[in-house]
């Protein structure tokens, strides 16, 4: 999709600077793409413009490596991003990162579980185009979890094959994936007014320990305690319905659409905690587009950079993303191509309530140059933590945000 990009603009520059792309392959965890970016820094062979994932911006820039933007791309252009996208890319108030694609996540539930639940607890799960909370979403897991033992619903066949309300994916985290843990549930404390670090990207203290996070990560625990949650799940669990909730990420859409033909599920919004919350809270973030500092913006070879970071994240290219690797939209005026009339209509609801999230409620993950040691230290020694503990009381919580919080501190220290 890039070479398609790229093609189009050496062909319309043909006395000009043309663009050369170079894919690398990201093996493993992706430390195949980073190795070769972090030889080519050391070489002093960087390429002009290069990717990086949203959460990764900050320390590039803190570090000098990449540049703002902001003098050869118009503040006209940049606005044209999703409030995420744009939140996601600025570190210290310059703007560095141009975002090709976002990301979103709603929760999934399967209809042929949910049928069983009684009127009072299926009014608590919205409409598409409503709100909900933590404690709605609680009590709903809990109506589920309890088909299991009630002697009318224990032997229907969906409800013998579930061995779990709600998947919450928990199990990347005992794997090593961190990212997921911090992806999925940091929105459970923006949903609160909460945050794991202050604006400056550095101060922990009142922020990563407040009270609202601690409120937050109770209800988390109530899931935890009650068994609704797993820490390690079963395999693939909402795709081969032995979940009957789940965090649904925009990638399971095509996944169940391709290879589930069975699952009849429906999607509503990501929950809050407190539902009058009006601000950014569902997850949100992905690759963007970067530019060395080596480039001399001053010039007419930087000025030239600047139209190439525009041409490879314009409304164009960004129509062209979606529509040939279902890239999540990272422009405002792109989200209203996402098909929401395909022969799938679980994939229609679905897109139509992440289409809704992306335009009005994501949120970017923590700019913040310590990033990896805050990710991985949240996921494992808070959210893993609790999970494994079993508990919903505030004070030992308190207790296990206080002893990773020292953790994390130790490292920001550095900075």
């Amino acid at each position: 999709m890039f070479q398609k990009v790229v093609d189009k603009y050496n062909m319309e520059h043909p006395d000009g600077y043309q663009i050369e792309l170079q894919n690398i392959t990201r093996a493993g965890a992706g430390s195949g793409y980073i190795d070769k970016l972090n030889a080519a820094l050391t070489s002093g062979n960087m390429p002009e413009i290069f990717t990086l994932d949203g959460p990764d911006v900050a320390s590039y820039a803190d570090s000098g490596v990449i540049q703002p933007v902001e003098s050869v791309v118009p503040q006209s252009f940049i606005n044209g991003f999703t409030p995420s996208i744009i939140q996601q890319g600025t570190f210290n108030n310059e703007f560095y990162a141009l975002g090709y694609t976002d990301s979103a996540v709603g929760i999934g539930l399967n209809k042929n579980i949910i049928k069983y639940l009684s009127d009072d607890v299926k009014a608590l799960i919205p409409a598409t185009n409503e709100d909900w909370t933590w404690d709605d979403m609680l009590e709903v897991a809990r109506a589920i979890q309890a088909l299991k033992t009630n002697p009318a619903t224990m032997n229907k066949p969906e409800v013998k094959n579930m061995e779990v309300a709600c998947d919450w994916l928990t199990s990347d985290i005992t794997k090593g994936a961190y990212e997921t843990g911090t992806y999925f549930l940091t929105p459970l404390l923006w949903g609160n007014g909460g945050s794991l670090i202050g604006p400056d990207g550095l101060t922990l203290d009142g922020y990563f320990n407040s009270e609202k996070n601690i409120e937050a990560l109770t209800i988390a625990g109530k899931f935890f305690k009650e068994g609704l949650v797993l820490p390690t799940e079963p395999l693939k669990a909402f795709y081969t319905q032995k979940a009957g909730m789940c965090i649904l990420g925009f990638w399971f859409i095509s996944e169940i659409s391709s290879n589930y033909p069975d699952l009849d599920y429906m999607t509503v919004r990501y929950p809050k905690v407190d539902i009058n919350y009006d601000g950014l809270y569902t997850p949100s973030g992905s690759w963007a587009f970067v530019c060395s500092s080596s480039v001399d913006f001053s010039s007419d070879y930087g000025k030239a950079v600047g139209e190439v970071l525009q041409a490879l994240t314009n409304d164009e290219s960004s129509k062209l993303y979606y529509e040939m690797n279902g890239s999540v939209p990272s422009r405002k005026n792109t989200v209203s191509v996402i098909d929401l009339n395909s022969a799938d209509p679980r994939a229609n609801e679905a897109w139509s309530v992440l289409a809704y999230e992306i335009a009005n409620t994501n949120h970017s993950r923590p700019v913040t140059k310590g990033y990896p040691v805050l990710s991985e230290l949240w996921s494992r020694d808070v959210i893993l933590a609790i999970g494994q503990a079993k508990t919903d009381d505030p004070n030992q919580i308190r207790d296990i945000v206080e002893k990773a919080m020292k953790k994390i501190q130790k490292e920001y220290d550095r900075f």
